[in-house]
């Protein structure tokens, strides 16, 4: 109950879905918002489970103390795994206060183990009003084990610094997104393709003109499988050769891959994409989407069992790419390493981290949030996509179909922003030398280690008493 009390209100815009040429039937929307809804609260009942199964063998102020280690640890098992959903973990709460810098010691999953300590404290606070010993050294344990744990995250938010290579540019570096507000029902009819088109190419010129070096379109900007629609390719082309800017855009992208063992045969691997076009309208590279949204971008389970593939509730059926990684952006004054997320990826420190881990300097992130309309939605993924700057020191770029489009600095500090329902551009100057975090160093290490020691601590420090 406490689960879909909490999944229910936060998700609810799920409802909202338009659900387009994606979803068969209009019925399938709601059947699917609730089975989200059910999936996230089934995390907090089987948090419920095991607190029960504990508590039939341990003493109460065991089981407090061993509560923040297990909470954080359903948390990690939610942000893992092919039907991983991340959404608003207990650390997102800090993000609008003045602890947000603390993201970049541990993480989001980090600053939320420490919220979770300072919850099981209070709570133990509240026991000292009873003259009982054991409850009275617990609340002192867990005060030292509050201390300890904030003041390791301010300790570790500190930038590290990192040492560029050769050849890598340390300047300001000019960015604009692009916010075409193109209508999902026009997006996808090529009768209206000039609803696309016009919007991009004179937001880009003006984007231009204003000294933008990279421009960033969103998620499927390009309505197409762009290696095989020679109109839309020359298009793109002509718009970053004519700006002499390069160019980030979103696009479905496609490959066929040979059969092993059977040269004749073939099978065609489609992506949800990004790519990187040069000054010269060159495609330099390309990513295709890593982690898939389960039952909107593919089914998942198809390695395992491959006759889920069978199975239609109107997923696009998308193949997953390798993990993102750093882009080389050349410019004149020095290579800039971009990497890019897209979409639902926002949500992953772990993919983030990983390629500010492999060199990327910049992240940007792509999305086409325009499928929920003016609900909370687009708002949490914004926020969501914020923390990612701050837990690896590097500038986001965040490019939204209908909103919200932003750029903020390495420390999560927006520097523009359109919000959602408009049309036009954010630009800013952005400093392509990153901070360097702990948590892009060492990951969730330290955080594992801290809460592997503090039940060691507390197994030992509480020994005996039995339940009572």
């Amino acid at each position: 109950m406490f689960g879909v009390g909490h999944a229910a209100p936060l998700m609810s815009w799920l409802f909202f879905l338009d659900p387009a040429k994606s979803i068969p039937t209009r019925a399938l929307v709601p059947v699917q918002a609730a089975a989200a809804i059910l999936f996230v609260a089934a995390h907090f009942w089987l948090y419920g489970l095991l607190v029960g199964a504990l508590r039939r063998r341990l003493s109460p102020w065991r089981l407090l103390a061993l509560l923040p280690a297990l909470w954080t640890a359903l948390e990690l098992l939610r942000s893992n795994g092919e039907l991983a959903f991340p959404w608003c973990l207990v650390g997102t709460a800090w993000l609008g206060t003045p602890l947000r810098s603390l993201y970049a010691a541990a993480g989001e999953l980090g600053l939320g183990a420490a919220t979770t300590l300072l919850a099981a404290w209070l709570v133990a606070l509240a026991w000292c009003r009873q003259a009982d010993l054991a409850r009275r050294r617990l609340a002192v344990a867990l005060g030292v084990a509050v201390a300890v744990a904030w003041l390791l995250l301010a300790v570790g938010s500190r930038p590290l610094g990192v040492e560029l290579p050769a050849g890598a540019r340390t300047a300001p570096l000019a960015v604009a997104c692009i916010q075409a507000d193109v209508s999902q029902a026009d997006k996808w009819e090529q009768a209206r393709i000039d609803s696309t088109r016009i919007p991009y190419t004179n937001l880009t010129a003006r984007a231009a003109r204003g000294g933008a070096e990279l421009v960033v379109w969103a998620e499927t900007a390009i309505p197409a499988y762009v290696r095989y629609d020679r109109e839309l390719l020359d298009w793109t082309r002509t718009v970053a050769r004519s700006n002499q800017v390069a160019i980030r855009a979103g696009f479905p992208d496609a490959r066929r891959i040979a059969e092993p063992g059977e040269p004749t045969r073939d099978r065609l691997e489609k992506y949800n994409a990004a790519g990187l076009f040069s000054r010269d309208g060159t495609l330099t590279d390309t990513y295709g989407k890593h982690h898939l949204v389960p039952l909107g971008e593919a089914m998942p389970f198809q390695r395992l069992l491959p006759l889920l593939g069978k199975i239609d509730v109107g997923q696009a059926e998308w193949t997953p790419g390798p993990p993102p990684g750093p882009m080389v952006l050349r410019t004149f004054q020095g290579e800039v390493p971009v990497t890019c997320l897209i979409c639902f990826e926002g949500a992953f420190g772990r993919l983030a981290r990983g390629a500010v881990a492999r060199g990327a300097r910049v992240l940007v992130n792509i999305t086409n949030d325009g499928w929920f309309g003016y609900s909370a939605g687009p708002r949490q993924h914004a926020a969501l996509a914020r923390i990612r700057a701050i837990e690896c020191g590097v500038p986001l770029v965040r490019c939204a179909n209908n909103g919200i489009s932003l750029i903020t600095d390495g420390r999560g500090r927006v520097l523009d922003l359109l919000p959602l329902g408009e049309r036009g551009l954010v630009a800013a100057a952005i400093s392509p030398v990153p901070l360097g975090t702990l948590y892009v160093r060492w990951g969730l290490w330290p955080l594992l280690v801290f809460l592997g020691v503090w039940v060691a601590l507390s197994l030992v420090l509480l020994r005996g008493g039995g339940r009572r």
